[in-house]
């Protein structure tokens, strides 16, 4: 029965662990918490000096080149930040993203910075 116990404390601990973890970093996967932002994103490629379509865009990333984010923007961020240091690393590609989040002012993030 304590071994239950324990275990059971050490997942509720886990759990909020997690949860204040998630309050202090810009992706925030485990909030548990609905979405508080929504971002409308255009990400553009140009590869030895060639604009990528849309079509690319997405077989590259495996995600849509236009759209709308429901989460954090950093999730878009780090989705072409990891396949850009690795899969496209020889690439040499220069990503623009126009991004704006709950319908304030655009911002352009850009890879490699």
């Amino acid at each position: 029965m304590k071994f239950k116990y324990a275990l059971g404390m050490l997942f509720l601990l886990l759990q909020i662990g997690t949860i204040i973890y998630a309050r202090f970093v810009p992706e925030r996967y485990f909030c548990w918490a609905p979405y508080d932002e929504h971002t409308k994103y255009a990400i553009s490629i140009k590869i030895n000096g060639e604009l990528l379509s849309k079509q690319h865009i997405k077989k590259r990333y495996h995600y849509q080149a236009v759209g709308w984010e429901p989460r954090a923007i950093e999730n878009v961020f780090n989705l072409i930040w990891e396949y850009e240091t690795t899969y496209g690393i020889d690439d040499n590609a220069q990503v623009q993203v126009h991004y704006s989040t709950n319908g304030h002012e655009e911002k352009v993030w850009k890879f490699p910075k």
